[in-house]
């Protein structure tokens, strides 16, 4: 009985991607995706498998850190154009619809995720998770500890005004020029110690 070959993580999902893009491909308009719907996955699948490849070819290099651009990239034709209104849904899982070939890539990714070389390609460069963690959303695949992102820190709460308590005895703060220290109305006439007189 010969050996399963050894393939490397990099390869492995470029099956894995090869896969779900052949069953998006199967389906035109069943389960609901119009033809463009099918398009938009099709072309977004092999995107994520590209960025994948070249990540993972910078990783063997040992130039995983990816450089900003000090300039911006010019405006090509292609940006000028207006963009489509189609997006992606938005639901976890929404792709697993397309059918047993797509269940059966999101098992082979899930996994994938388990495999040592593949958790220290993601230690090796954090980027992988701008690649991974969509794919995983929209095949509804566990994330993996390695790539859960921390829980946002809280907005600072504005400072509420406390009232100043003044000392026993102290004086009360100064007023700007010309403004007025509002006082209370003066009685007419003193608080009644007792009940009030008969009447004669």
């Amino acid at each position: 009985m010969s050996a399963v070959p050894h393939r490397a993580p990099a390869e492995r999902f470029a099956l894995i991607i090869d896969l779900l893009r052949r069953a998006v491909a199967a389906r035109n308009i069943e389960g609901g995706f119009a033809r463009p719907l099918i398009a938009l996955v099709w072309g977004h699948l092999g995107r994520l498998g590209i960025r994948f490849a070249r990540l993972a070819a910078r990783i063997a290099a040992g130039r995983a850190a990816i450089r900003r651009r000090a300039t911006p990239r010019p405006a090509s034709a292609a940006s000028a154009r207006p963009k489509s209104p189609l997006r992606l849904p938005q639901g976890v899982g929404w792709l697993r619809r397309l059918g047993p070939e797509v269940r059966a890539g999101a098992s082979q990714l899930q996994h994938l995720l388990t495999d040592p070389e593949m958790l220290a390609l993601i230690e090796a460069a954090p980027q992988m998770g701008r690649i991974l963690r969509p794919l995983c959303h929209m095949l509804g695949v566990p994330l993996p500890p390695a790539l859960v992102l921390p829980p946002r820190p809280a907005a600072p709460a504005s400072p509420s005004r406390r009232a100043t308590v003044r000392p026993t005895g102290a004086a009360p703060p100064a007023l700007a020029p010309g403004r007025r220290r509002r006082t209370s109305p003066p009685l007419l006439h003193p608080p009644a110690c007792g009940p009030p007189p008969l009447p004669a």
